[in-house]
């Protein structure tokens, strides 16, 4: 397995950027766009799947083993992502 080296950066004033910032550490991380919502979908060969509830950018993470974890808004990036891949490799 290849390191990740995640680097996120903060939004400027009145830049709305959904959760394009999970989405791009996911996919670097050999996630998926789903074919019908590549930038809300994500998936992971291990059947773990990361989704953008609303536009308020709630999400949620369904874990290979059964369990879903619900992520509000104002979650970071990096707790998601920390998240998404401990769950890609479990």
């Amino acid at each position: 397995m290849t390191d990740l080296h995640l680097i996120i950066s903060r939004p400027g004033p009145g830049d709305w950027l959904g959760r394009l910032d999970v989405v791009e550490a996911l996919e670097s991380a050999g996630w998926t766009g789903d074919t019908d919502m590549p930038l809300s979908i994500l998936r992971h060969p291990s059947g773990a799947v990361w989704a953008v509830h609303n536009e308020s950018d709630d999400s949620g993470l369904d874990c290979p083993s059964g369990a879903v974890i619900e992520f509000p808004g104002d979650t970071p990036a990096v707790v998601i992502v920390a998240a998404c891949l401990a769950a890609a490799s479990a």
